[in-house]
């Protein structure tokens, strides 16, 4: 059933809310006027969320970037690392310290082009430490896009490295101590580009990456998804996908095996979002795919479905972001584009404490040369409240005139 958001679209600078029984709705734009992004999202103890992307207020070169907010997703503090280079936080997770560590990839530090960025910081954004990790050729460059908070306080992180390896472009797997300090690193790959996404501290005590290969599988680039220990020496590894393009951007651990998501073009008209559930050993228990161009994020829900970020391109409207909620086996409940002028992505969303929803992304509404960064907490109505689809897309196009 294709539900409705009582959500207004997210391109206001003040925040327009909507009450719907108990519940507040809510949404935001963040950062000034020459570029902003949000790539991860993640809500904290107190209740509030934080998030990470890049900031060029400034109009010059983008800064890696963390914004706290309180639950109504008002402003507590904000962040901006790096320098005269190109700077990006691609992902975000609360420490055990009630700091937070934050990967992504810096062309500020280090040697060459880009080089992988670890970032540490307490609980008020201020920098502990930081871990820049690459080659030395200029023209190369290496990159994070997940990391993890291990067992012994370390972290794991997976991207990829064009300085290290056997190919173009080889999946990465780092392992850091508490302060940052390397204790390992890993390539995985083949002659071609290979790329980690994801990667999560799994309960046995090693690591489930998951991401892309064209060095391996049926050809393009495929799905793919590997199990190590917790020295980094790989236990299994699978690829998934057709004579067309596949990729996983983020993998989550469940009690009896692993859920990914990401996009497939085999055996479609045109891209697909497609959702995995995988045994213990890797070996494929379901596959569905929905009506959208890709699935950036994963959560499993309270009710032990799923619910997944992500975009529909299309080639006369531009890109809208996308919502879908499944049930345990992957079928989908709801589903729910938020369209509006301009182009928009949903990079992230979880489902919170009390069972709303926040999503973080990417739009451009009518700026195409500066994006915005948004950030809404909505619910889920039944169609008991007499409105209908027509009538929020209504209110949709009136909030941004």
């Amino acid at each position: 059933m294709r539900s409705i958001f009582l959500i207004f679209f997210l391109l206001m600078v003040s925040a327009v809310s909507q009450d719907v029984g108990s519940k507040e709705v809510w949404s935001k734009t963040l950062g000034g006027p020459h570029g902003d992004g949000l790539w991860s999202l993640q809500q904290t103890r107190d209740c509030g969320y934080i998030l990470t992307g890049y900031t060029s207020t400034q109009g010059l070169s983008s800064d890696l970037w963390l914004v706290k907010v309180d639950t109504q997703g008002d402003h507590i503090w904000d962040r901006a690392y790096g320098g005269s280079g190109e700077d990006v936080g691609y992902f975000v997770k609360e420490t055990q310290d009630g700091g937070y560590v934050v990967t992504g990839s810096t062309g500020s530090y280090g040697m060459g082009k880009e080089r992988l960025w670890i970032l540490k910081t307490d609980i008020d954004g201020i920098k502990q430490w930081d871990c820049v990790l690459g080659g030395f050729v200029s023209s190369l460059g290496d990159g994070g896009w997940s990391v993890d908070e291990t067992d012994d306080g370390g972290y794991i992180v997976t991207g990829y490295t064009r300085s290290f390896g056997t190919g173009k472009k080889d999946l990465w797997l780092v392992k850091t101590d508490a302060e940052g300090n390397l204790l390992w690193d890993k390539t995985f790959g083949g002659l071609e580009d290979d790329v980690g996404m994801s990667a999560v501290h799994t309960a046995d005590g090693g690591y489930v990456v998951a991401g892309r290969t064209a060095s391996f599988g049926a050809g393009g680039d495929d799905i793919w998804l590997l199990k190590v220990n917790d020295d980094g020496q790989e236990v299994w590894n699978t690829t998934f996908g057709g004579e067309k393009d596949e990729a996983a951007f983020q993998v989550v651990e469940l009690k009896d095996g692993f859920a990914l998501v990401g996009r497939s073009e085999s055996g479609y008209e045109s891209k697909r979002i497609v959702l995995i559930k995988v045994d213990q050993e890797g070996k494929k228990l379901w596959e569905r795919n929905y009506t959208g161009s890709s699935g950036s994020s994963l959560q499993p829900t309270a009710d032990g479905g799923f619910l997944i970020a992500g975009r529909e391109d299309s080639e006369d409207l531009g890109r809208d972001a996308l919502l879908i909620k499944t049930d345990s086996s992957g079928w989908e409940q709801w589903s729910q584009e938020m369209a509006a002028e301009g182009d928009g992505i949903a990079t992230s969303a979880i489902q919170g404490r009390e069972r709303d929803y926040i999503v973080a992304g990417i739009c451009s509404p009518s700026r195409p040369s500066a994006e915005d960064a948004w950030l809404a907490k909505f619910i889920v109505s039944d169609e008991g409240t007499g409105r209908n689809m027509s009538d929020i897309e209504k209110i949709f196009k009136d909030r941004l005139r």
